[in-house]
This record gives structure tokens, C-alpha cells and sequence, in this order.
């Protein structure tokens, strides 16, 4: 089951395995819920800071990719 939903980065802690870079991100939910999710950073988008609005990615509830949100119209 795939879904998304909109969130607030509430921190970013990135971390090297192995020299590979991943993130620890936690995530602030509209309804008062959070969330915590280790991603590669290539599941991430660049530059990602606290305070920062993202569209979750979630595959069987688990948190899979984060997206900044697309820019809204100007008209």
C-alpha cells in the first residue's frame, strides 16, 4: 500500500555508513503526530532543514522518501 502525506521537518541529523550518506529525520504531523525515518540521501531532498514543509512518502506505513512540495500556482 502506497500513501502520501504532508509534513514538517522537525530536525535532520545526516550520518555516513560506510561511506554512504544517510539522514535521521524527524518528522512533525498537522494532526499533532511524529514520525522518525533513516533514509539514504538520495531519498532526500538537498538541503533539507528544520522547519522545512515535505511530502512523505510511505510504502506499508513505512516512511520510503521525502519531496519538497510542489510550488503552488502564482494566478
Amino acid at each position: 500500500m502506497l500513501a502520501e502525506r504532508t509534513a514538517v521537518v522537525a530536525d535532520v541529523q545526516p550520518y555516513e555508513v560506510h561511506g554512504s550518506r544517510h539522514m535521521t529525520v524527524a518528522l512533525a504531523f498537522a494532526d499533532g503526530t511524529f514520525a522518525q525515518a533513516q533514509l539514504g540521501a538520495e531519498s532526500v531532498p538537498e538541503g533539507l532543514a528544520p522547519g522545512d514543509p515535505v511530502v512523505v512518502k510511505f510504502a506499508m506505513s513505512v516512511v520510503v522518501a521525502l519531496e519538497r512540495p510542489p510550488a503552488s500556482d502564482p494566478a
